[in-house]
């Protein structure tokens, strides 16, 4: 009797026991998943919308001159913020400005959506997705207004690595997001850049002094004519984005335009979480 009560206890515990066991593996593989989703999110990605801008428009208001609101599309959505599968805003908000790299957004490998946020919330449809590089530490996405639409309501990218390995200092990256191929002269170089092609080129020990910087279209008559005509210059310790693309805005005066941006040449790294 004395020996069934033992082993009717010993039952008992064995099953509590698996029962605790089994609420902790379960309660393991619940948190996993968050946490590991959390952490993917440690490569840093940068935006730069590049374009024209839209003309500058006044009105005379009560004898004061008022500057006006820019059209609906002509300039890309002033902050954009990442969401998860859930659509839950996960971390700040980013601001886009023309020919301006942006801070960094932690995100992971694979489609990276962009939401326009401001005073009127959060659009849950996305603007734009991305495709971040899966083997890339960092990223630099170049937007652009798509040519079929003519606004930036839709938009083009291209998503460059970033990180020192693939891009280091001492060098300068050539890109081109327009629809043309372009004559390119870097120096004594010259050759032709196709649409979405991109190029890296070092200078004498990495530096970069008054070196021309010529962009020519070809004409109707197949001639090649300068469209763009400025210097590069650089420590060996910066390098530089030479981003050419459609000068498609109201009044374009050239069909293309550049925007060369120097910079520190280190890989741009996810900020630290703010405390709350």
């Amino acid at each position: 009797m004395i020996e069934s009560r033992r082993l009717k206890i010993l039952m008992n515990f064995h099953c509590s026991l698996s029962r605790v066991l089994s609420l902790l593996v379960a309660s393991s593989l619940c948190t996993v998943p968050a946490a590991a989703q959390e952490g993917e999110r440690g490569r840093a990605l940068r935006l730069i919308a590049v374009g024209q801008g839209p003309p500058w428009e006044e009105k005379i208001l009560n004898g004061v001159r008022v500057q006006q609101d820019p059209p609906a599309g002509s300039e890309p959505p002033v902050k954009v913020q990442l969401t998860n599968k859930e659509g839950t805003e996960v971390g700040d908000a980013v601001t886009i400005n023309l020919d301006q790299i942006s801070q960094v957004l932690p995100v992971g490998p694979g489609p990276v959506p962009l939401h326009e946020t401001g005073k009127g919330g959060l659009n849950p449809v996305a603007w734009h997705t991305l495709k971040f590089p899966t083997s890339a530490a960092a990223g630099l996405a170049i937007l652009w207004r798509d040519p079929a639409v003519g606004k930036w309501t839709k938009a083009r990218s291209l998503v460059l690595p970033d990180d020192i390995r693939s891009f280091p200092a001492g060098r300068v990256r050539i890109v081109n997001v327009s629809k043309y191929t372009i004559g390119l002269q870097l120096g004594t170089e010259k050759g032709s850049l196709k649409p979405g092609a991109a190029i890296l080129r070092s200078g004498k020990g990495g530096i970069f002094s008054k070196v021309p910087l010529k962009l020519s279209l070809k004409s109707k008559s197949g001639k090649w004519v300068k469209v763009f005509d400025q210097e590069v210059n650089q420590s060996a310790r910066e390098r530089t984005n030479v981003i050419l693309y459609a000068a498609d805005g109201e009044g374009a005066v050239k069909p293309v335009g550049a925007v060369i941006l120097r910079e520190a040449g280190r890989t741009p790294v996810v900020p630290k979480k703010r405390k709350r």
